[in-house]
């Protein structure tokens, strides 16, 4: 049954969004994070050895740690290189102060994180009420289990998740259906330091960063959810133990059979799709489904992915970022199993060509009821050595027009910038209704980039699973308003690219001023039915226990 509304909801924005979409900018994302008391700035060790890792950056991971109702920032750093452990490389937990404000209480909170990172992902995988968080890093990964009481322990050697080698982006999905989260881990090469091989000008002895193709694929890793504090590495006996360049990762209900499929982005091999058949087995679905290779039949440089229904016909399509002259990729889902590539003619891709993408979030800028996509832009070497492109590049706002169709247009003082982007992560963080975005980057600072301007209504969601993990992640919520338009959204914790976004789910209504009604898919099966659904508020609705 639908809860109390939150207290803690401000009103609907100023007037309606009118047009599908705006010729000009109706919002401004604005850099507050000075402002707000974030501090963080990135630093990768760069040094003239050029290791791989040190061009990748870091992600970033929004939670509400402490269950106030406001959501909470992680923030992973890398450091010096080789790790050694300095307090340099320690990650940063910054909790909202409900006032658009954030305070450090990372020593508080027992965080104490200074291998060199690499993403997080946030979720509550005992389904104890307290969000968890599994970061990744180059080397052993950390599960830290929250208290309840502010404080987090970590958990890893207990829990078996340290995941070995170079771990780049996670996610949870309940991938069996038994109310318990299970966690992938993506892997990127088989590189180490000692396996740090010579690339560049050997004659003149300087050296450059190696191509990936350098190093040998290796296998992501999943884990399951024993239930008792343990996960068991499944991944052969699951079906996804494919040798890849892992990069980005994220789990959708492409066939909305209510199994959670896996799709994984690889960086100059062939990227992944596993459908899941249930009872924890996979299959590879990656060549038929037309989401691997590019239209040329050619392996791209796969760095971050987004899901979420683009064209509003209640299916969740698929984009991915790529290296520059790959263009960014738009796959619509046609059901049946089966992607068409709409990279150049839906708009999506050709601004792309001359920049290099990582981190992407799927939004509703304006809350009309259409997805759109903020994607960070940034080189992996300095200089680039191509023509007409730089390290540092501006960002994307990509306009969907609510068919699926794309123009891309920078609102705001930040897109007048120029930063080496990574994590993307999206959270209404101050509780207004529009959707905020927090952006890593590559040897500089954290940029968190408040809404403002013009928007629709909103009606927020809080899921609270009972047979279901507690979070309700894998959940499937169709919105009807009240002129007959549908809105379909899911509960997701992991995507992007090293990053974790906000777990309630946010239906901008445009002029519409309520839900009439809403179902709800559950991950244990259980179809429920709500409404009418107020706006202006996050409504927590509970899942119905077993009769």
């Amino acid at each position: 049954m639908i809860g109390a509304a939150l207290l803690l909801a401000a009103a609907a924005g100023s007037s309606p969004a009118a047009a599908p979409v705006p010729e000009g900018c109706p919002i401004a994302l604005t850099d507050v994070a000075k402002k707000s008391g974030i501090d963080f700035r990135h630093e990768r060790g760069a040094t003239r050895e050029r290791r791989l890792p040190e061009t990748m950056g870091s992600g970033i991971a929004w939670l509400d740690y402490d269950n106030d109702g406001w959501m909470d920032l992680y923030v992973v750093q890398s450091g010096p290189f080789p790790p050694n452990g300095s307090a340099a490389a320690g990650d940063r937990l910054y909790r909202n102060n409900h006032d658009g404000t954030f305070i450090d209480v990372t020593l508080k909170a027992g965080l104490h994180d200074t291998a060199y990172g690499m993403g997080a992902a946030a979720a509550d995988y005992d389904n104890d009420g307290f969000t968890d968080l599994y970061v990744t890093n180059f080397g052993a990964d950390i599960l830290y289990h929250n208290n309840g009481d502010g404080t987090f322990t970590d958990v890893t050697a207990r829990a078996g998740v340290a995941a070995s080698g170079w771990s780049t982006s996670a996610a949870w999905a309940d991938v069996d259906g038994d109310g318990l989260l299970d966690l992938f881990v993506a892997r990127y090469v088989d590189y180490s330091v000692e396996k740090d091989y010579f690339c560049g000008n050997v004659a003149a002895g300087i050296r450059d960063y190696c191509h990936p193709s350098v190093y040998p694929p290796t296998s992501g890793i999943l884990f399951h959810n024993e239930g008792n504090g343990r996960f068991t590495d499944v991944t052969k006996e699951a079906g996804v133990a494919l040798p890849g360049k892992e990069l980005a990762v994220g789990f959708l209900d492409f066939d909305l059979d209510g199994k959670p499929d896996l799709f994984v982005a690889n960086d100059t091999v062939g990227n992944f799709l596993f459908h899941n058949l249930g009872h924890g087995k996979f299959e590879d679905v990656s060549l038929t489904s037309g989401t691997s290779f590019s239209l040329e039949g050619k392996p791209q440089g796969g760095m971050g992915v987004g899901a979420g229904d683009l064209d509003g016909d209640g299916l969740p399509d698929l984009t991915v970022t790529y290296f520059d002259f790959e263009l960014n990729g738009y796959y619509r889902n046609l059901g049946g199993g089966v992607f068409e590539d709409l990279t150049v003619p839906s708009g999506f891709g050709p601004p792309s060509l001359n920049f290099l993408a990582f981190g992407i979030a799927l939004l509703d800028l304006d809350d009309r009821g259409v997805l759109d996509a903020y994607i960070a832009n940034g080189h992996l070497q300095d200089p680039t050595r191509r023509e007409n492109t730089t390290y540092a590049e501006r960002d994307f706002l990509m306009w969907n027009d609510g068919h699926g169709r794309f123009h891309e247009k920078g609102c705001g003082p930040a897109f007048d910038q120029a930063f080496v982007g990574r994590g993307v992560a999206v959270a209404d963080y101050d509780n207004d209704g529009d959707p905020d975005v927090a952006v890593s980057n590559s040897g500089g600072p954290l940029q968190l980039l408040r809404n403002d301007g013009t928007h629709g209504h909103w009606a927020g969601i809080a899921l609270e699973g009972t047979r279901s993990n507690r979070q309700g992640i894998g959940a499937r919520l169709t919105a009807e308003l009240p002129s007959g338009r549908k809105l379909v959204r899911w509960v997701q914790s992991g995507d992007s690219y090293l990053s974790s976004s906000d777990p309630r789910v946010l239906f901008g209504l445009g002029a519409e001023t309520s839900i009439r009604s809403l179902t709800i898919d559950w991950p244990s099966g259980t179809v429920q039915h709500a409404g009418p659904v107020a706006a202006g508020q996050y409504t927590k609705i509970t899942e119905p226990r077993a009769p």
